[in-house]
């Protein structure tokens, strides 16, 4: 009867590790393991810049914030847009790369769009809570733009001030995710990022 608890447990435990060692690999993402100078050699030496952003300084708690963009690559090869938050008491949103449309790789201009409503409570709720965004864009060699910050105030009744006429185009980019690590104790004061 041990026997036949202890082979059960045997075949279950190779079972149960073959299972998360498969979702691990099916998980891997392959990276270009070329040096920095052949990828510059395949897609060029030239570095994306951000070259305006706009958001609107207050917006409704609860609603949809849009922070535009105006982005170039000369090289014309951006694939990504780099984003990361701030919020009050500390609150970090784990920096995401969201992907920019192939056939924007050399121009790009539209908005991303953060739901306010998928901030933590304590942040809609407390009064006049400040929140930063920072943004990004990278391009296939691997090169990085400076960052471009925004920030608004999420107040009850606000009204979200509309682009500069002209500037930015109304075109989706993506949606933020919110999903936060908290900063240990530093009670909301630091010097990230």
């Amino acid at each position: 009867m041990i026997r036949e608890g202890v082979g059960f447990w045997r075949r279950f435990r190779s079972i149960l590790l073959g299972g998360v060692f498969l979702g691990l690999g099916a998980g891997c993402v392959v990276v270009d393991q070329r040096s920095p100078q052949e990828l510059e050699k395949a897609y060029g030496p030239n570095k994306p810049k951000v070259q305006d952003i706009f958001a609107s300084k207050e917006v409704f708690s609860g609603e949809p914030w849009k922070i535009y963009l105006n982005a170039s690559d000369p090289d014309g090869d951006m694939t990504f847009i780099q984003v990361s938050l701030w919020v009050p008491g500390g609150g970090v949103l784990m920096p995401v790369r969201l992907e920019v449309p192939a056939s924007t790789g050399k121009e790009l201009s539209g908005y991303l769009v953060l739901y306010t409503s998928d901030l933590p409570f304590s942040v809609q709720s407390f009064g006049a809570s400040e929140i930063t965004i920072y943004v990004a864009v990278e391009d296939r060699a691997g090169h990085v733009s400076e960052r471009a910050i925004a920030s608004t105030r999420l107040i009850l009744g606000a009204k979200e001030e509309p682009p500069p006429a002209g500037k930015f185009q109304e075109r989706y980019l993506g949606t933020v995710p919110v999903s936060f690590m908290q900063m240990p104790g530093f009670g909301g004061l630091s010097n990230w990022p």
